[in-house]
């Protein structure tokens, strides 16, 4: 189970402190997969951020949600769009292929 054998879990968050948390004090078997939106260097809007980035931002966009299918656990956050699009896609395409094997957390911004 969880204690043994290798989990794969997803953590979907903008926050860094968020994911170094998590990271500190999960087990040894576990592996964690991180990724939220990106924004470079002084861009703090979606808008302005893809045009600067040429597309760059929406490719490692979908290399996150491809990512994100090869777990079997997940922390996401409902509140946010991207975690329900991950959520939707998690119960729409991995469930029906692994027979309903994955787990979802679903956590509110500073809880840890």
């Amino acid at each position: 189970g969880w204690a043994t054998t290798p989990q794969h879990i997803y953590v979907a968050s903008e926050d860094p402190t968020a994911i170094e948390k998590f990271k500190s004090h999960m087990p040894r078997n576990w592996h964690a997969y991180v990724s939220g939106p990106t924004y470079r260097t002084g861009m703090t809007h979606p808008t302005s951020s893809a045009g600067e980035s040429k597309g760059m931002d929406g490719l490692e966009s979908m290399g996150a949600l491809l990512v994100a299918l090869e777990a079997n656990r997940y922390v996401l956050t409902t509140q946010s769009n991207w975690s329900r699009l991950i959520n939707e896609l998690r119960m729409s395409i991995v469930d029906p292929r692994c027979g309903d094997c994955t787990e979802m957390f679903d956590v509110r911004p500073g809880e840890y």
